[in-house]
């Protein structure tokens, strides 16, 4: 059974991998998408003006600390 690269320890809560707490009640994971170069730029630009990283926006984005709110309608 290959072991290798895969978390030995709680699998229910393991810490960050820089050794840093949980800032929410799980880890984070690792996910793709796929958006412009415009478009990514932009949320990294969002993301500066609040000093969070991309990843934290989505994540407080998601849970409710930020609104969101569409200035073109389709």
């Amino acid at each position: 059974m290959e072991t290798r690269g895969k978390y030995k320890g709680r699998k229910e809560n393991p810490p960050n991998p820089d050794g840093r707490p949980l800032t929410y009640e799980e880890p984070k994971k690792r996910r793709n998408l796929s958006v412009t170069q415009a478009g990514w730029e932009e949320v990294q630009a969002i993301a500066e003006q609040y000093d969070l990283s991309v990843s934290e926006m989505l994540e407080q984005l998601a849970r409710g600390e930020f609104e969101l709110v569409r200035k073109v309608s389709y």
